[in-house]
């Protein structure tokens, strides 16, 4: 099913970690009055984002550093500027690798972060979309209805006919014999739906509505009288707050994050890919927090904001600092480890990458001085040909000429073929 709890042996037990979370988060605000969700959602992704923290603390400490040992790169590499042929643009990214390695920084360093949230991102969104499969206390507000439900075939069945005709529920699977489904269906109705579908069935399934569908509606309100779990897609409303919150962040994330032009080809191409990719993400936030349920568009936003804070507080704390012993102490560091490693006999993977880099070229240097010894000892007096020598060709053609030496090489060999 769409909407029930994150399978998978990946997937699924960090659904249900962050499912336990934002369980105990909503209970701890539940204890103190407070029953929307929507604060719990934002609590709850400043809660993630601070445990993935320290990669990015991470990150941005190894952009630093490559940036400050920039010039000692530019040095090593100053012959090789400008040079365009394979050899010479191998060897420069060697020695930029072996000077990046002595310093412990590496090119993928700033890409860790990012891998490591599309996980948490996909196993969030399946929480955030299905609040009563993690929390049980919300849970509880619907079972009355389902109940109902399960035990009005009637009621079923308008409830399968209602759902064919909203296109956001039509993603919910529906099993009528199955009461957790039944309330997947459920937590999508918007507040419209409910009153659209209590209309449609009998007064045993309206009273249970009745009872509970205003506790449902304050669990999940924002803004005075936005539902989270509605989409609003562009319509003029309150919830375009949400969208542009997230986007206007992203972009001053971008400019906050940008860094100065290096003279490394391979530095600028991946700052030019992460600039472009950042470019992507803030268009991509606005679109997926319009056209998706409010409750995951307070993540994007959430995180967009919480994010820019982080980037330049840490902006400010290493303009503060002392870069030279940052970059000796990153490089006594990478020393240990180097020594580790070596002890182990384990390689890195850009030492691996290395050696298959050379192996190749070594290979293909090989293959041409054998191609060029071979083309610098054939006789071409000696050569054989099927060519047929009496045969008239066109005076002055290569054919011709050919036919010559053919001629030539049948009278020195005393006409045998």
């Amino acid at each position: 099913m769409f909407l029930t709890k994150q399978g998978g042996l990946f997937l699924g037990p960090i659904s249900n970690l962050l499912g336990y979370i934002i369980d105990f988060i909503y209970g701890l605000f539940c204890n103190i009055g407070i029953t929307e969700v929507a604060i719990t959602i934002i609590v709850f992704t400043v809660f993630v984002r601070l445990c993935i923290f320290p990669l990015n603390v991470k990150s941005a400490r190894s952009g630093r550093v490559s940036s400050y040992i920039q010039p000692e790169i530019d040095k090593a590499t100053k012959k090789f500027h400008g040079k365009k042929d394979q050899e010479s643009m191998m060897e420069m990214q060697r020695i930029s690798n072996e000077i990046r390695s002595k310093y412990g920084v590496s090119m993928t360093g700033g890409c860790l972060p990012i891998l490591f949230q599309f996980p948490i991102m996909i196993a969030l969104y399946r929480v955030t979309q299905n609040i009563p499969a993690y929390i049980p206390r919300i849970k509880e507000l619907y079972q009355p209805i389902a109940d109902a439900i399960f035990n009005n075939a009637s009621a079923g069945e308008k409830l399968q006919e209602f759902r064919e005709g909203v296109s956001n529920l039509k993603m919910v699977k529906l099993s009528l014999e199955n009461k957790d489904s039944i309330i997947d269906v459920l937590a999508k109705f918007s507040n419209d739906n409910w009153e659209k579908y209590r209309s449609m069935v009998g007064n045993d399934v309206s009273s249970a509505i009745s009872a509970n569908v205003d506790k449902i509606k304050e669990v999940y309100i924002l803004f005075g009288d936005l539902n989270i779990t509605t989409t609003y897609g562009l319509a003029v409303s309150a919830a375009l707050i949400v969208p542009f919150i997230a986007t206007l962040f992203q972009i001053l994330l971008t400019i906050t994050s940008s860094q100065q032009p290096a003279s490394d080809p391979t530095q600028q191409s991946t700052a030019n890919m992460m600039k472009k990719f950042s470019i992507f993400m803030s268009i991509f936030y606005f679109f997926i927090c319009t056209f998706s349920p409010l409750s995951f568009g307070l993540y994007f936003a959430t995180t967009a904001v919480f994010s820019f804070i982080t980037t330049t507080a840490t902006n400010i704390y290493y303009n503060k600092c002392d870069m030279e012993k940052i970059v000796e102490k990153s490089k006594e560091k990478a020393a240990k480890k180097a020594e580790k490693r070596k002890a182990s006999g384990k390689k890195t993977f850009m030492e691996r990458m290395q050696e298959a880099a050379d192996a190749n070229n070594a290979q293909n240097a090989a293959n041409s001085r054998n191609i060029s010894k071979n083309v610098a000892t054939t006789n071409l007096k000696n050569y054989e040909s099927k060519v047929n020598s009496n045969q008239k060709y066109r005076e002055g053609s290569l054919a011709s000429k050919a036919n010559v030496m053919q001629r030539y090489n049948d009278s020195n060999n005393g006409g045998k073929q």
